[in-house]
């Protein structure tokens, strides 16, 4: 057993208030100095702070206080204290700690080594991910509606095509917006190839806000960041198409920018919330909170159906909170039912309609939507890196909630049962519940991009049970502060996790595919369309108005190739191509 010893804790964001946690029974000096932001003082059994404002330290890190508890350090907890100052980014060491460990810690060496290794494992697996999607974002080119709206701009004008489009084809007026701009504002091919980046970019920094929002922690610290990244990875995986839902403007724009917003919009009622519980000004959040819904629900009808729960539920939970609490969720419910109001009786919505005549089949929608839920369900939940990923998502909840400003606020994120229970409920039903507006309106299979918005809120459904599950179970509540056990065990348990997460990212079919499209498939489909492009100004230069273009005979891209113009001149994609580019018709060839 080691002497007894002094520890100071010294809590830096409470204005440099004093904190105690184990003293001798005497005036003391303290040889062990934390200096920390998440743990308060000790005495008796409870957390109680010293009073402020007093003279608690000297030049010689002298300390008097007037009660104390006895406790005796073992080996053991020092060699914990160790191993916490080494994980934890806002315990530093002062005075004699430093030396006095310094012999002990030699047998942690190693372990303070590996607690390094689990996040570069993470963040190289995460970063080689996402830079092998932005690189393949440069291969990516504009087909079918892409055509079809910037020729619509370009002949009638953004305004009136828009008007147009939401009475003839839909009312999705956010989504159709989006790359009804793009077009009139740049180039349809000029800036097209950073597209993706730029979405992947506002999901990890959105993600990011909503952790942030929910912690009360900067959206830049490194856990923050971390996790992010790691979300993003999740997703980008588990898409079912990426072509379709990433690396095409028109998917892109509909569901990533909803997928963002909703991610914004969560956080931003977290922020609502916590502005009524401190009695302050909320007016600007709630402008922008709206703007925000406004916004989302225009993008998509899936997400239009999820955001409309969400405004509901947000009701619902302050329906006994009195008038004045009430007014602001009644408000963003409100306006949530009137934008879908615009987007579900759209003109445009009908006419589109008439292309699916088996639409409006209950019995139909509903086989439909429970079998293919399944289906879709069980391919979620069997990917080894989410089971990867959920193992490792408490640990990173308890460091963020280590580092959280709830701990000082005194409103601590307790859970109840029940609402665990509503978290599983909506996870489990979601692959269900969602896809039955597409089963009802075409009559068919959801296209894969709706199928992929859908497993974006599913992820953010799953990772929310996983937090409440680990706030409520697996985290040690310790007078307030709530974290799960730690020590080598636990260390070590992270980084094997951390390897099998970069293992199983690096290694999953995803990956691989778009491995294969980068370095073998996507720069010949890039040469072959640029070829058509130059062949297209060379025959407008000799005055032809009719063209046929080459078959493409080699393997095409599939994560990021969506689709092409058709052998027939008189299909819609073609009769686009052919207004956009000023041609009469053009078709691709017949392979023979």
């Amino acid at each position: 057993m080691l002497e007894q010893q002094s520890i100071l804790v010294v809590d830096l964001l409470s204005s440099g208030q004093v904190y105690t946690e184990i003293l001798v029974d005497r005036d003391i000096t303290a040889d062990i100095v934390l200096v920390s932001t998440d743990q308060p003082a000790y005495k008796n059994g409870i957390y109680q702070r010293i009073t402020p404002g007093r003279r608690y330290l000297s030049p010689g890190w002298q300390v008097k206080v007037s009660s104390y508890r006895r406790c005796e350090l073992t080996r053991t907890t020092l060699l914990k204290l160790a191993h916490m100052v080494r994980m934890n980014s806002h315990l530093h060491l002062l005075s004699g700690f430093k030396n006095r460990l310094s012999i002990i810690e030699k047998k942690y060496n190693k372990l303070i080594f590996i607690t390094r290794i689990a996040p570069c494992l993470l963040i190289t697996s995460c970063l080689a991910v996402v830079l092998v999607f932005i690189l393949l974002g440069q291969y990516s080119h504009p087909s079918s509606d892409d055509f079809c709206m910037a020729s619509g701009v370009n002949n009638a004008g953004l305004f009136r095509h828009l008007w147009d489009h939401y009475f003839e084809w839909s009312g999705r007026y956010t989504g159709n917006a989006l790359y009804g701009i793009y077009p009139a504002v740049f180039d349809l091919f000029s800036a097209y190839k950073f597209i993706p980046a730029l979405l992947m970019l506002a999901l990890f920094f959105a993600f990011g806000f909503l952790l942030s929002s929910v912690f009360r922690v900067s959206q830049f610290s490194w856990p923050i960041l971390l996790f992010s990244l790691c979300f993003l990875c999740v997703f980008l995986l588990g898409m079912m198409s990426p072509a379709s839902s990433l690396f095409w403007m028109a998917g892109a724009f509909t569901y990533q920018t909803a997928n963002t917003l909703i991610l914004v919009i969560v956080g931003l009622m977290i922020k609502l919330a916590d502005r009524q519980n401190d009695n302050k000004n909320y007016g600007r959040l709630l402008t922008a909170l709206l703007l925000a819904m406004a916004a989302a629900i225009g993008t998509n009808e899936t997400s239009m159906l999820a955001l409309t729960g969400l405004a509901l539920f947000g009701v619902a939970a302050r329906l006994r909170s009195g008038w004045t609490i009430l007014k602001p969720w009644l408000a963003v419910f409100l306006l949530a039912l009137l934008c879908f109001a615009v987007v579900y009786f759209s003109p445009g919505n009908t006419i589109r309609a008439a292309d699916f005549p088996l639409r409006h089949d209950l019995t139909r929608s509903m086989d439909g939507s429970l079998s293919v839920g399944l289906k879709i369900l069980w391919l979620w939940i069997s990917n080894p890196l989410l089971i990867v990923s959920s193992l490792l998502a408490p640990f990173a909840i308890s460091r963020l909630l280590q580092i959280s400003d709830r701990h000082y606020t005194g409103r601590l994120l307790h859970v109840s049962r029940s609402v665990i229970v509503i978290l599983i409920l909506n996870t489990l039903l979601m692959p269900f519940v969602l896809q039955f507006p597409a089963w009802w309106s075409m009559g068919g299979w959801p296209p894969a991009r709706t199928v992929d918005v859908i497993y974006f809120l599913f992820l953010i459904s799953w990772f929310l049970a996983i937090g409440a599950i680990t706030l409520r179970y697996l985290c040690v509540s310790k007078q307030g502060a709530a974290t799960l056990p730690a020590g080598p065990a636990v260390t070590v348990a992270i980084l094997l996790l951390s390897a099998a997460f970069a293992a199983t990212a690096l290694e999953s079919k995803a990956y691989r595919l778009a491995l294969t499209d980068l370095f073998h498939l996507a720069r010949p489909y890039d040469d072959y369309l640029q070829a058509r492009y130059k062949q297209i100004v060379e025959t407008k230069a000799r005055g032809q108005r009719y063209l046929v273009v080459p078959d493409y005979q080699q393997e095409l891209p599939r994560s990021i190739f969506f689709n092409d113009i058709m052998h027939s001149p008189n299909h819609w994609r073609n009769v686009c191509y052919a207004d956009y580019f000023d041609l009469e018709k053009i078709k691709r060839d017949i392979p023979r």
